[in-house]
């Protein structure tokens, strides 16, 4: 009875929060008045990206499919497509620009050497834990940009504070269940073994909103 539950919960509730960017940009379409960075158009076709193989990984796992081998080629483009957003956010200067490559370099390295370390059919841990370390350094690194930033808008009304602080949410609290998600396959008894998952499904949930949120910063209205 356990597992039929952390089932519903993980399809129903949770799953369904991948449609939240797009449906976000779809009301900022409709509705009018919300930002247009020069970056939008690059984070739309991510989030596009990232929802289409969301879908394809919960269709093979209710096919009772290995989904794993699908992750390690599309989690990757996802990260490098992220990054790609991410330093357009702001000048892309040659500091800049060097660090974003030396991210994209490590994170799709890390990505290659996990098909060996952790195996196609199990989830690429070594991949995974090394995209919540850069996460997280960039999205301390981009936040407190914007925050030292000299103007007088409000970081929340910035949709860059939301890109950010969804790139950290996701690294800060996905850090230990991403490093050790494959041992958790191996000694959890199995009504146990839903629990972490449950954990992950919630904090996508509040990654997916904030990601949500990028586009719906409405335009501030000069006097």
């Amino acid at each position: 009875m356990i597992k039929p539950i952390y089932r519903w919960i993980l399809l129903y509730v949770f799953d369904p929060f991948i449609l939240a960017p797009i449906l976000a940009f779809a009301w900022s379409r409709i509705r009018g008045g919300f930002s247009r960075p020069h970056w939008m158009g690059r984070f739309f076709a991510v989030q596009v990206v990232d929802l289409v193989q969301g879908v394809i990984f919960i269709a093979l796992a209710l096919s009772h499919r290995n989904n794993q081998w699908f992750r390690h080629l599309s989690q990757p483009v996802v990260f490098a497509g992220t990054l790609w957003v991410l330093v357009r956010t702001s000048h892309p200067s040659p500091r800049r620009v060097r660090l974003y490559w030396a991210c994209a370099g490590i994170g799709l390295l890390a990505a290659v050497a996990g098909v060996f370390v952790n195996g196609l059919f199990l989830r690429n841990a070594l991949f995974t834990t090394t995209q919540c370390l850069i996460f997280i350094v960039l999205g301390i690194y981009e936040l407190r940009g914007l925050a030292l930033r000299d103007d007088d808008e409000d970081l929340a009304a910035k949709p860059e504070f939301w890109l950010n602080s969804a790139i950290l949410i996701y690294g800060s609290t996905t850090l230990i269940f991403n490093a050790i998600s494959n041992h958790f396959l191996r000694v959890l008894p199995p009504h146990l073994l839903p629990l972490p998952w449950l954990v992950h499904g919630l904090v996508i949930v509040f990654y997916e909103i904030a990601l949500a949120k990028v586009f719906l910063c409405r335009k501030s209205i000069s006097s």
